[in-house]
């Protein structure tokens, strides 16, 4: 690229530079050429002047003592070319009453004679009373004519010169310029070679600093993309191999004892039992397709958005709590600093949300010693909502992983089915709050107890 930009740019400069060269030569000889005419028919117009005067002085004196007056007149044309040959002039003169031939016509032009040179000739009649005469003045201009060729060469050498002088110039500024985006381009083959990371260091505040800004900007987008690409990647196939992990354990529960009912002699009480287990895993997997169905259902889900009661929310989960483990000791307390405090969502969603976080602090939490608190606080333009519990508590290296689905905080990853849990339900949770463009956090310490913030942006 570098190469054809300098041969193009260069061809260009020397097309321009030798076409003014060669204006500026010809405008220069033209000029030349003019003034070297103008002053020859300058001294033409004096010579003849001065000429016709001395032929007036000697027609009036009656000047005989040469043979015909036409010889007199050479003879004094004799004695200018003796004056004017240090000036290289030579003048001829010619009485066309005694020749047998027309005269030429009047005339100045600029010719070149191979023995003698460049030469400038005037042809023009004296002025009457003798226009029977015609002097001829030719005047030897080689010196001008050469020195101007000289003048010439030493231009074109000039223009010579300074071209070798500006490619090299040249060369030296394109390399300078296309170094930055020499730069641009390897960097650019080194990400595509998967360097993500390759930045380019950015000099000076002209354009191609900008150019090496946008560079980096795009390059660091793209490596996010990638990255995120990537973890979505990671994501994906760890929810197919937590999923493979979740649904082996009921398939093999089911044909397991279908194979049992099959091949052994069961009493009814047997056969009453083993259906039972293969309905409970049953269950399970439809829990587990319910809560894939719903997550599929919530992405890209736009909310019906109604204005929600806090004191109705939570007498509903309540409720909802107290049926669903009506034997359970575990205490729940719920609390509302304003009893006017709303928040806007749909409401059944909502509901889902705080009763999948109760029933899941109900399950860290001691069947005995259980505490959960559910509060709402208002803030200046949201409700924060607060599910706190006493329980187990999770470590800080589990809190980065609580929302994939499948998830088990116990490193042996075996289902909690006395509990009907399937590893979705925060899952669910964190969906639902981006679906409603509220903020969730969890902190937690083992031993100690879980608390999650929910806050929700008040109209």
């Amino acid at each position: 690229m570098k190469i054809k930009t300098f041969i193009a740019t260069y061809l260009l400069f020397l097309l321009i530079l030798f076409s003014s060269v060669s204006i500026v030569s010809v405008y220069l000889t033209n000029s030349q050429v003019d003034m070297i005419k103008n002053k020859s028919a300058g001294q033409f117009q004096a010579i003849a002047h001065t000429l016709s005067r001395d032929i007036a002085m000697m027609w009036g004196r009656g000047d005989w003592h040469h043979p015909t007056f036409s010889e007199g007149v050479a003879d004094r044309v004799r004695s200018y070319n003796i004056y004017y040959s240090n000036q290289n002039i030579q003048l001829t003169i010619r009485d066309f009453n005694f020749l047998d031939y027309d005269p030429p016509e009047s005339e100045l032009f600029f010719t070149h004679y191979a023995d003698a040179g460049y030469r400038i000739i005037v042809r023009d009649f004296l002025p009457e009373p003798f226009d029977n005469f015609m002097l001829e003045y030719s005047w030897d201009a080689t010196s001008d004519i050469l020195g101007m060729r000289e003048t010439q060469n030493i231009l074109l050498i000039t223009a010579m010169v300074f071209s070798v002088v500006a490619a090299i110039a040249l060369y030296f500024i394109l390399s300078s310029i296309f170094k930055p985006l020499n730069v641009i381009a390897g960097a650019s083959r080194e990400i595509a070679g998967g360097q993500f990371g390759k930045r380019i260091k950015v000099q000076g505040k002209n354009e191609l600093a900008q150019v090496s800004v946008d560079f980096n900007q795009m390059a660091q987008r793209v490596e996010d993309q990638i990255a995120s690409l990537e973890e979505e990647a990671k994501n994906k196939q760890q929810f197919v191999d937590n999923f493979a992990h979740e649904i082996r354990t009921p398939l093999t529960s089911i044909y397991g004892y279908a194979e049992y009912m099959h091949k052994a002699a069961l009493s009814e009480e047997d056969i009453i039992e083993s259906a039972a287990y293969i309905m409970d895993e049953s269950r399970h997997m439809k829990n587990i397709a319910n809560s894939l169905l719903e997550l599929a259902t919530l992405r890209d889900y736009e909310p019906m958005m109604t204005t929600i009661s806090i004191n109705a929310l939570f007498h509903d989960v309540m409720q909802s709590m107290y049926q669903s483990t009506p034997e359970s000791k575990v205490q729940l307390f719920f609390e509302n600093d304003d009893d006017n405090n709303t928040i806007v969502g749909q409401e059944d969603l909502i509901k889902s949300l705080l009763l999948n976080l109760c029933n899941n602090a109900m399950k860290a939490c001691d069947p005995n010693n259980g505490i959960i608190k559910v509060d709402a606080v208002k803030q200046q333009t949201s409700v924060k909502l607060t599910v706190t519990d006493n329980g187990c508590g999770i470590s800080e290296k589990d809190l980065q992983k609580i929302f994939e689905p499948f998830y088990r905080l116990d490193k042996s990853r075996n289902r909690i089915l006395a509990s009907g849990g399937v590893g979705l339900g925060l899952t669910l949770c964190k969906r639902i709050v981006d679906v409603h463009n509220a903020q969730m956090t969890i902190t937690s310490q083992l031993d100690k107890g879980t608390s999650v913030e929910i806050i929700f942006t008040t109209p």
